[in-house]
């Protein structure tokens, strides 16, 4: 039976260093068909492909945000191994900036959550996939992005932006330097890519800049100076 702490499962292995993050991701109208296919095909792939590390499997704790007409828990932070299939549904708008003002509040707590047990913490990830403008402000959002990637030398977060085929650039650059572009709706390289990094910061020690291997074939960088 598991523990739970205000009603959230405690951490696989508290004595060891742990890393949050969130997928944030954009389940519009406009995602419908093959993209929100390819979508739930490599997110559950991811989840058993990462498991399969015994490290990351110690301190990887991932949760999952939707965002359409509103921004939504669809899974809250629990370690990899324990994630359980999905299968998101795209509908309706793209609550943009409430999906990330939503995921910058979980990493925050998460966070709070590690050091209540006295575990370690790497910098959290915020990974959001979009494929279109956001319908409300994301103002606000861009800032607290900002603010918490500049704190302290290395920053509180890294958040990361993948826009699919129509995604809005001009939003993107303004939200985040880490902003990258998939060709398709194929996202399984993007996220062997991401269990690569996940395997690679859990073998590292916290506070160590880890560097991150290439992007698959169909992804790009996009430059924040376009």
């Amino acid at each position: 039976m598991n523990q739970t702490i205000n009603g959230v499962p405690k951490v696989a292995a508290p004595n060891e260093p742990h890393l949050a993050c969130v997928l944030l991701l954009d389940t519009s109208g406009s995602m419908d068909g093959e993209a929100i296919a390819g979508l739930n095909k490599a997110i559950n792939e991811f989840k058993t492909k990462t498991s399969l590390d015994e490290l990351a499997q110690k301190r990887v704790d991932i949760a999952i945000v939707e965002f359409n007409d509103s921004a939504r828990v669809v899974q809250k932070f629990t370690p990899i191994s324990r994630m359980e299939a999905i299968q998101l549904q795209a509908s309706g708008c793209t609550a943009m900036g409430e999906g990330i003002n939503l995921a910058i509040d979980m990493v925050k707590e998460r966070n709070k959550f590690y050091a209540s047990l006295g575990t370690p913490c790497f910098k959290p990830w915020i990974f959001m996939i979009t494929d279109g403008a956001p319908t409300d402000d994301v103002e606000a959002a861009a800032k607290r992005i900002q603010e918490e990637e500049s704190k302290g030398s290395h920053g509180k977060l890294k958040f990361f932006a993948l826009g699919v085929a129509g995604y809005d650039k001009e939003t993107l650059c303004k939200l985040t330097k880490r902003v990258m572009a998939l060709e398709d709706t194929d996202f399984s390289g993007i996220f062997n890519w991401m269990s690569e990094s996940m395997v690679a910061i859990s073998v590292s020690r916290v506070g160590e800049e880890v560097r991150l291997g290439d992007l698959p074939e169909n992804a790009r960088i996009i430059p924040s100076d376009w």
